[in-house]
């Protein structure tokens, strides 16, 4: 892989295990008695990869797939994936028909006043895809949009529509459903740039082959990806504290994180 995909991998890594604290001494478990395990009902939208996405024979596939596993066997529960629309999620969540979001959600103070998120587990942040040709053109990341005109794409309902919202005024901003939609209409000319989340524009610019796409690699954001639970399960919050803290300190999250961007 290139240089830039060295850096973003540090960058988004290299916070990986900030703020966890030291590891636990045993492993608790939630179902304790129980002759049938229960279930642990997990919130996704397969519509963000490398986080959750389908396959074509419709196989569940991410990162937050494979942490939901490992996690429910750390918890002796049965995981159940409950698929929903984005903006559905944190509803669901308070609604009780979901126990936890896993789902490359980005801890925010709008959603913290809904839910109780968990310790981060991934640095993050907004950057900008570009098409490769035009990439020079927008290398000082967010500040290259400043004072110009491109077509800015966002995915709406997320940070990076939030963030260019409220630092871009553009009444020609275009919001798309997906992710996938969004890096179509770049690939096809539609928009300029796209602004997103750094895992998801870097695995797009390594997987679409449809178009040359490069990711420009200045973080426009920090933010911190994290799980989101119901207020009123705190020992469910606690379990997957615990769960990220040991996983963190055996060296087992970081793997998995690798595995699913392997921009080394």
């Amino acid at each position: 892989m290139t240089i830039h995909y060295r850096l973003i991998l540090f960058v988004l890594l290299a916070a990986t295990t900030l703020h966890l604290a030291g590891c636990t001494s045993h492993q608790p478990s939630l179902n304790k008695g129980a002759s049938k395990p229960m279930q642990l009902r997990v919130g996704v939208s397969t519509n963000a990869p490398p986080f959750a996405f389908k396959t074509k024979n419709g196989e569940l596939q991410g990162l937050e797939i494979e942490l939901s596993r490992q996690l429910g066997k750390f918890l002796n529960r049965e995981v159940v994936f409950i698929e929903l629309d984005w903006d559905k999620q944190i509803p669901a969540l308070e609604k009780g028909t979901t126990d936890i979001i896993m789902s490359g959600m980005t801890i925010t103070q709008k959603r913290q006043y809904r839910v109780a998120f968990t310790k981060p587990y991934m640095r993050s942040g907004q950057i900008l895809l570009a098409r490769s040709s035009e990439a020079r053109r927008y290398s000082n990341g967010i500040y290259s949009l400043m004072g110009r005109s491109p077509k800015i794409g966002t995915v709406e309902g997320t940070t990076g529509d939030l963030f260019i919202t409220k630092t871009i005024n553009r009444p020609d901003l275009t919001r798309f459903s997906t992710s996938l939609n969004g890096v179509e209409a770049l690939a096809a000319g539609d928009i300029d740039v796209l602004v997103h989340d750094a895992p998801i524009l870097c695995h797009y610019a390594a997987t679409y082959d449809k178009a040359q796409l490069t990711p420009v690699l200045q973080m426009a954001t920090e933010e911190y990806l994290a799980w989101a639970v119901n207020k009123n399960k705190p020992e469910l919050l606690k379990a997957a504290n615990e769960f990220i803290t040991a996983n963190a300190n055996n060296k087992l999250l970081q793997e998995s994180i690798h595995r699913w961007i392997p921009y080394l």
